[in-house]
């Protein structure tokens, strides 16, 4: 049974190593070969992408039609979607737009790593949440190494300075905007129950319109990346290389979070984030090594700071008490699982609860 369960396990580490670590890789790929911005057209690529992969676990014949695209009456209501969607495309957009202000990848990585203060705080003063003593400290360490990767990054022209610290300020709002959207996500997930597959199809089907308005900026990246004349040899034929690039990234991306999502499904949310921060380092070492991405002393001290902080946040998190979390013993009798009736869940719907919010919490997370 043990060695069953560690299979299991590993069929789903393997494509989320593998899928998330190949979709930074690619990213870098994208920007090193292009003397211009492309984040809105990467991340238009990405929900294209995932809404068209997802479709066909949501459509229904016999229960809808053609004009609704075959999909049935969704679990949760359009119209909840509305402010949730226009949250996720903002997260999304400016998750790629950051980069072009002077913040590498590395310390991107690192910053994103140490959202979890900015979570904490939102979810406090927000969402009624309670931390014990374990949790503020590992946040009191994710701020310090995030302060000290920030520190001297940005040195150079007062040119180059003012667009590091916009950049910062941009992922400063960034990680905020995130930590609404998933206190916004529980309460929908708490509500109509854990439907992470008809979430993942909505979020980015019901995002594809708002790109027209950044339309121009989203024809000027494409027509860059199509008019680039690097090309991939493959035997006797050639692709164009920043156009094969993007392709990789959009299916990689889809096979991150499909990864994120199974292994949620099959461990405990510690368990996630323990895997989810193994992958960031690994994406971290490959920025540094094989981009030539330097982060200095500073940096590398401050990535071990955030690293060893979120390890203790977990383990803190593991051992919270439950009269610590009133809004995940409410969920007891609310959430359910898909396709499932309520009347199966008593002993597991906490675990189920705390899994549908390390989903999102951790999508949001990938690059």
């Amino acid at each position: 049974m043990l060695s069953l369960f560690i299979s299991d396990l590993l069929l789903v580490a393997f494509p989320l190593f593998g899928g998330c670590c190949l979709n930074v890789f690619v990213l870098e790929q994208l920007l090193a070969n292009s003397s211009h911005p492309l984040g809105t057209a990467i991340t238009f690529a990405q929900f294209l992408f995932i809404a068209v992969a997802s479709w066909p676990s949501q459509i229904d014949p016999q229960s809808s039609s053609w004009k609704r695209l075959w999909l049935p009456p969704s679990h949760i209501p359009i119209h909840k979607w509305f402010y949730y969607v226009v949250m996720f495309f903002t997260v999304s957009l400016l998750n790629n737009l950051v980069l072009k202000y002077n913040i590498s990848i590395p310390l991107h990585t690192i910053f994103r790593s140490s959202s979890t203060v900015i979570t904490m705080a939102v979810g406090y003063l927000f969402g009624g949440k309670c931390y014990n003593r374990g949790q503020v400290l590992s946040c009191l360490i994710m701020s310090l190494g995030a302060i000290l990767a920030t520190f001297r990054s940005g040195s150079g022209t007062s040119h180059a300075n003012s667009q590091f610290v916009l950049g910062v300020v941009l992922l400063i709002a960034l990680s905020i905007l995130a930590s609404l959207m998933s206190l916004y996500n529980e309460s929908l997930f708490r509500q109509y129950g854990n439907h992470w597959q008809e979430s993942l199809f909505y979020t980015h089907f019901l995002g594809l319109p708002l790109f027209l308005l950044v339309g121009p900026d989203l024809k000027r990246e494409f027509l860059v990346i199509w008019n680039d004349q690097k090309v991939y040899e493959i035997g006797q034929f050639s692709v164009k290389k920043q156009a094969a690039n993007l392709l990789i990234n959009m299916v990689s991306q889809y096979v991150c979070i499909r990864s994120v999502s199974k292994l949620a499904g099959k461990t405990l949310a510690l368990t996630v984030s323990i895997v989810l921060l193994v992958r960031k380092f690994v994406s971290l070492i490959i920025s540094v090594v094989w981009f030539g991405n330097a982060i200095g002393s500073n940096g590398a001290w401050g990535a071990v700071l955030v690293f060893v902080g979120t390890v203790y946040y977990a383990l803190a998190s593991g051992t919270r008490p439950s009269k610590k979390a009133p809004i995940q013993d409410k969920s007891r009798k609310d959430v359910s699982i898909q396709n499932e009736p309520r009347k199966d869940l008593p002993a597991g719907t906490k675990r189920n609860a705390d899994r549908s919010q390390q989903i999102e919490a951790l999508r949001r997370r990938q690059t």
